[in-house]
């Protein structure tokens, strides 16, 4: 099976003519779960939100699969978001009015899957993810750490060639922070998706196949230990 990727050519962004990124080049193949770290305020969330298209760069191109993301046609972007790609943040962004398993289906439900499909794919998620219990309440009534799995459903549901993931342990404490990290890990391999996880946490650092560290807006590969 031909494996996805993704390449940042000369990326740069700026916030009121301030550098943040400067003609960034990299790519991320399916096969790899990557770390993006950095200190605070260096640019990690605006370069993952590059990567998934969610923000332009001021300058250069992202492409996947050899493609320019911005030149997709609309068919080809609303694919690229609901299929191609797994989004988590640091907050879950759970819709209060909707029951868990709702939220969790909500991806397929805007790709045009039937209803039944999408419940069906959504109980097995949340189950892998030891919530099932919890399908038909409301997300409010979840701890943090249980909200952070659904979000983690609502991503893989469409199984995702890739999975980008925003400091997800920072609201999280330590032990809940390494089980969702672990869970990533776990469907990272079970679904051969790449992982693409910003965080300035060690233990997700040391956890990540390939470590790139973002400095002065320039991106490096670290050496692993």
């Amino acid at each position: 099976m031909k494996t996805m990727n993704i390449c940042l050519q000369s990326i740069s962004k700026q916030f009121m003519q301030l550098p943040v990124l400067r003609a960034i080049t990299q790519n991320f193949d399916q096969s790899a779960a990557y770390a993006i770290t950095g200190f605070s305020g260096s640019g990690k969330s605006t370069l993952l939100h590059i990567i998934a298209g969610l923000e332009a760069p001021s300058n250069g191109s992202v492409f996947y699969n050899g493609q320019n993301v911005r030149q997709f046609s609309l068919k080809q972007r609303e694919f690229f978001f609901n299929a191609e790609l797994g989004l988590i943040f640091q907050l879950p962004y759970l819709i209060d009015e909707l029951s868990v398993i709702e939220n969790a289906m909500c991806k397929g439900l805007i790709a045009g899957l039937p209803y039944d499909e999408c419940h069906q794919k959504a109980s097995i998620l949340l189950n892998q993810l030891g919530i099932a219990e919890k399908s038909t309440e409301s997300p409010r009534s979840l701890s943090g750490g249980q909200q952070q799995r659904v979000a983690i459903a609502r991503a893989l549901l469409m199984r995702p060639s890739f999975l980008l993931a925003d400091e997800p342990t920072g609201n999280l404490d330590e032990v809940t922070g390494r089980a969702i990290i672990e869970i990533l890990l776990r469907y990272h391999k079970e679904y051969g998706m790449g992982l693409i996880i910003s965080s300035h946490d060690e233990y997700v650092i040391q956890k990540m196949d390939i470590q790139l560290v973002l400095n002065d807006g320039n991106l490096s590969e670290a050496i692993k230990e």
